[in-house]
């Protein structure tokens, strides 16, 4: 197998697995998890929503039938967390979110 190859199936299966594993811990919801949601405005348990979201798309991701969706899915809502720690101005977890961000275009464009 080349390395393109590989890194074009690499990708998406990282990405899954990425998504899997931060979705499952938002959804347990750890003191730090909560606190942050709090602070950002959202309403008590929203972390359950986001991180059973992140867990579905991850999942997508990680079955090469429904990968596509998944990788559109992973960027939406890694958008949608960028656009929110800019708005609330919190900006700690912003160089992870944008390299969440390169990998979900990157699995985009695999499938293109």
């Amino acid at each position: 197998m080349s390395v393109i190859k590989l890194i074009s199936a690499g990708i998406p299966i990282a990405l899954g697995l990425v998504m899997v594993g931060h979705g499952w811990v938002t959804f347990a919801g750890p003191s730090s998890v909560r606190e942050n949601f709090a602070r950002w405005g959202y309403p008590a348990g929203f972390y359950r929503v986001i991180g059973g979201l992140e867990v579905v798309v991850g999942l997508l991701l990680l079955i090469p039938v429904t990968s596509q969706v998944g990788a559109v899915g992973s960027a939406i809502n890694v958008l949608a967390a960028v656009a929110m720690q800019i708005r609330s101005g919190d900006r700690r977890y912003l160089p992870g979110a944008v390299v969440l961000m390169a990998a979900s275009v990157a699995a985009i464009a695999i499938h293109s």
